[in-house]
């Protein structure tokens, strides 16, 4: 009986490398630009383990690359429920369910990326604007900040912080912002010149 045990064991260790050592291969691939390959090695690691959650998050990294949302989202939400402290696969979940439009869902990943990865300065910044999209400015406000407290050298996040003071009529405030942005990603003056004539045809 527990040589039996044991055999299960081992059997379902080696399954679960041979898995990893698809992921591994895929990821060579996807480093090579290799998509389509990558992608299948990622789906016979899941023959081998289908509770691999690098398997999920990986391949759900190439869909989305390749434009497949719904297929991408499938693969972010097997990983997450995997391994929910996967904060990237929330992230990158929150950034494809926002783009489709479904506020409440970006906002709830962004929620959970945070909880995960209380660090990472993107999700800050991210969770804000779709925050912005839900009419919370407030919240907003403090997600920006908190995002260039994390990485002060943050010029998406003195743009959209820049844009929100602009809105809400503090313009000083949103000119220094806009300065900061300018001065780490030059290339952004013209987004922010777009933006700021947008707004002044409302």
């Amino acid at each position: 009986m527990a040589l039996s045990l044991f055999l299960a064991a081992a059997y379902g260790e080696t399954r679960q490398q041979t898995a990893l050592s698809y992921v591994d291969l895929g990821l060579q691939f996807a480093g090579h630009g290799d998509s389509e390959r990558a992608i299948k090695e990622y789906t016979i690691a899941l023959q081998f383990d289908a509770d691999c959650a690098p398997a999920f998050f990986h391949r759900g990294q190439e869909f989305e690359k390749r434009g497949e949302v719904a297929s991408a989202i499938e693969d972010y939400g097997h990983a997450v429920k995997l391994r929910p402290s996967l904060s990237l696969a929330w992230y990158n979940r929150g950034n494809l369910r926002f783009r489709n439009g479904d506020y409440d869902g970006a906002l709830s990943d962004f929620d959970k990326a945070i909880e995960y990865d209380p660090r990472y300065a993107f999700s800050y910044n991210n969770r804000g604007i779709v925050k912005v999209a839900n009419g919370d400015l407030d919240g907003a406000l403090t997600d920006f900040t908190t995002a260039l407290k994390l990485d002060p050298r943050y010029p998406e996040a003195y743009m959209n912080r820049g844009l929100l003071r602009f809105q809400q009529g503090l313009k000083a405030e949103a000119e220094k912002d806009f300065a900061h942005s300018i001065a780490v990603k030059p290339s952004l003056r013209a987004t922010i010149q777009t933006r700021l004539s947008q707004a002044s045809l409302k």
